[in-house]
């Protein structure tokens, strides 16, 4: 059976039966993980769905509007909850959401032929206008409009007011006026290279906010706006700054192997994570992403700014690459069975600048983020939802059309020979390791002490400051505590209710969240399967095994990989992890051939492995690809070629570089060694390896990616006690395999 349509997606599952919006969905309208209705969602219902033969569409999606009107003070109340009721937070004034609502009001008059309409729209924006004008461009008012809340002022409100007064002009001085204004406040985030996110109360550039493709793009539309009126103050150079805005987006934040646009740089134009900017500067996660509504608004923007006239043959041909790279990143993230488009990636970085791991979630967003979960002291977005938000600017970008269904992968030039796995997990270690490797009491106490309830932290710390995660049990770390106990000859205490604690995170759709009641992703089932079945619960009652396997075999796309939940785009990583888990429960792929020559689609004529085909040769992808191979019972092909690539990136420290001529990495190390283990082999220099790794022990017992620095997590306590078995030979091959 076909997808729906974008547009039938948005009507059909995220509008409910009066045309109302909740924030977010989970796969279709079965599944509402956020129910509130935002103003900006509601009045951009109202200015992307409803054509001129749609009148009973726009009057349903009027009167949904006209549900956020604040009787007591001029506008609209910005958050209702599932009832209607306003939620007192929303009780503000955000310029750009309120003129959002006040252009609805606009284009609803245009579609119902209601002049008085159209008059209460221009007044509205007069309002903010005004409001906006005189208090120097603020973030936010509060409810009168009188008093600035946040005197910060970000791009992507001045470019939204632009192109809201340039809608409902009339021909009256006012919008002449403010638009000349406007194009006056905007030249202040024009920088030597791209634009400025945002100003700080004073009204110099915030560079620790630093560039933002949101705002660069709105920006664009903004400046394509001014200058196709022909007047008015800076009209000449408004195509220009478009033009800067959108190419150096282009040439500056692009995810390279995997596609798109990562949703931020810094001030020197440079993709990183920045624990400093998130807590120091305007909320936001440290982590950068890569935002499909992003990809969206740069579609509608290239579209509009490459219209303009001036510009050379070059900066053409870049913002045709610019928008054929966005549009195929919406097209990569719409789901190709149930229909719409998902939230976007994220990635775990082995430095600030080296972004590495793919992962299916925004991590450490700020608190209260749309939908966004809260495991003890971190909160993250998972990226396999739909946002109301993206769904809409998915529509505008790309019009009314169909998920492609994506070809599946090409047959493999030489196919895998099996090679029997036993998967033999009753034993873990043949001895222990050497003595003074390592401080193992120490380790032990540090690990014991993340013990929680029923389960495991990330760490032993009640309440830590900076970015450090805290002792709240989550799925993620047992599954590295109770290996790293196996392992090191300890007993689990309490199993019967390790096994409940794991058991209460099962979801109805039979995969497993971070905690009970969290959404189910193949990262998390695959944590929860094997720690229930190296504890002896694969049987047990409270653990509907079927249900898993089907949640799991539906995270399989038709390119062959998996994905982080169904319907999400694969790649080498969540495969590696779906067919685990599937191994684990004597089940296999249902096209397990298709999922073979995905991953083989995957190897570079230099032996390593890239997260996705195409993608650069790094140690993590490569270690994910040979293990699933190894798992499914097959000899990965050109193994010898891999060996001598692995080895070629240890470094005289001792650990590896995560990729050729990328930076050392912990992380990546371990991946090195795991691969080379699973193949029978060794690093070159295996003593110089184990003293990296014993390096990076910290006084408190736990492990750090850098010597002398903080203990991390369980999951860098897990990569040193894992890795010095595998140096000393005494890990358990199939305990490699399976126990990643």
């Amino acid at each position: 059976m076909s997808p729906p349509s974008q547009r039938a997606f948005v009507l059909e599952q995220v509008l409910d039966e009066h045309a109302r919006v909740p924030a977010v969905i989970g796969r279709d309208a079965g599944d509402v993980i956020t129910p509130d209705r935002t103003l900006r969602d509601a009045a951009l219902a109202l200015l992307v769905l409803p054509g001129p033969s749609d009148r009973r569409l726009a009057i349903q999606l009027l009167a949904s509007l006209r549900e956020f009107d604040d009787s007591e003070y001029p506008g609209s109340h910005e958050l209702l909850d599932v009832t209607g009721a306003a939620h007192p937070v929303g009780d503000v004034r955000t310029p750009a959401d309120q003129a959002l609502a006040a252009w609805a009001l606009y284009r609803a008059s245009a579609l119902l032929g209601d002049d008085g309409l159209a008059a209460v729209a221009r007044d509205r924006l007069r309002q903010v206008t005004e409001a906006v004008t005189e208090h120097s461009w603020p973030a936010r008012l509060d409810r009168t409009g009188a008093i600035v809340l946040d005197g910060a002022s970000p791009l992507d409100q001045a470019a939204v007011l632009v192109l809201a007064a340039d809608a409902v002009d009339d021909g009256a001085p006012e919008w002449s006026a403010f638009l000349d204004a406007a194009a006056l406040h905007l030249e202040r985030y024009v920088a030597d290279v791209g634009v400025w996110a945002c100003l700080t109360p004073r009204g110099d550039p915030d560079t620790v906010h630093g560039h933002r493709v949101r705002a660069s793009a709105l920006a664009a539309l903004a400046w394509s706006a001014l200058h196709e009126r022909g007047r008015g103050y800076g009209h000449d150079r408004a195509a220009g700054h478009a033009r800067q805005a959108l190419l150096h987006i282009h040439a500056h934040h692009p995810h390279v192997g995997a596609g798109g646009y990562w949703d931020r740089s810094d001030v020197s134009s440079v993709v990183r994570v920045d624990p400093v900017a998130a807590l120091h500067g305007r909320p936001d996660s440290p982590f950068p992403a890569k935002l499909v509504a992003d990809h969206a608004l740069l579609v509608v923007a290239v579209r509009r700014a490459a219209a303009l006239d001036g510009g050379s043959d070059e900066a053409a041909a870049q913002l045709k690459s610019l928008a054929e790279r966005a549009a195929a990143e919406l097209e990569r993230y719409s789901d190709p069975q149930a229909g719409g488009v998902f939230q976007g990636q994220g990635s775990w970085f082995s430095t600030p600048v080296d972004p590495t791991v793919p992962l299916a979630r925004h991590v450490m967003a700020p608190p209260r983020s749309t939908g966004s979960f809260a495991v003890g002291n971190t909160t993250y977005v998972p990226f396999h939802e739909k946002h109301a938000l993206t769904q809409l600017l998915a529509l505008r970008a790309l019009g009314d059309q169909v998920p492609a269904v994506p070809p599946g992968p090409p047959a493999p030039a030489e196919p895998p020979r099996p090679q029997p796995f036993d998967n033999d997990l009753s034993w873990v270690t043949s001895a222990p390791l050497s003595e003074g490797l390592v401080d193992v009491p120490g380790y032990l106490r540090w690990l014991r002490s993340t013990a929680s309830g029923l389960g495991y932290g990330l760490t032993p710390y009640r309440a830590p400051l900076s970015l450090r995660s805290d002792r709240t049990a989550q799925t993620f770390s047992i599954l590295h505590v109770v290996s790293d106990l196996l392992a090191l000859g300890e007993p689990v205490p309490n199993v019967p209710g390790a096994l409940t604690g794991v058991f209460a995170t099962q979801n109805p759709d039979g995969g497993f969240g971070e905690q009970p009641g969290l959404p189910s992703e193949a990262f998390t089932t695959y944590c929860a399967v094997l720690t229930a079945i190296v504890l002896g619960g694969g049987d047990h009652p409270a653990f509907d095994r079927d249900a898993c396997v089907e949640f799991v075999q539906a995270c399989q796309r038709p390119e062959g990989g998996f994905g982080n939940a169904p319907g999400y785009p694969p790649d080498a990583w969540h495969s590696h992890l779906a067919a685990l888990t599937l191994v684990a429960l004597d089940a296999r792929p249902e096209r397990e051939d298709d999922l073979v020559a995905f991953l083989l689609s995957c190897q570079n004529p230099d032996g390593g492995y890239g997260n996705l085909p195409g993608s650069p040769s790094d140690t993590f992808a490569t270690f994910r690809v040979v293990d699933t191979l190894v798992a499914l019972g097959l000899r990965p092909p050109h193994a010898k070629q891999t060996i001598a690539w692995l080895r070629g990136l240890q470094t005289e420290a001792g650990g590896f570089r995560y990729r050729e001529s990328g930076a050392e990495s912990f992380v990546g190390s371990y991946h090195a060694i795991a691969t080379l283990y699973v193949l029978g082999e060794l690093p070159a220099d295996a003593p110089a390896c184990m003293r990296y790794l014993a390096a990076r022990q910290s006084s408190d017992g736990g492990f750090s990616r850098a010597p002398g620095g903080p203990s991390e997590t369980t999951d860098e306590g897990f990569i040193a006690i894992q890795a010095l078995h595998m140096l000393e030979g005494k890990l358990n091959r199939s305990w490699a395999v399976m126990m990643t």
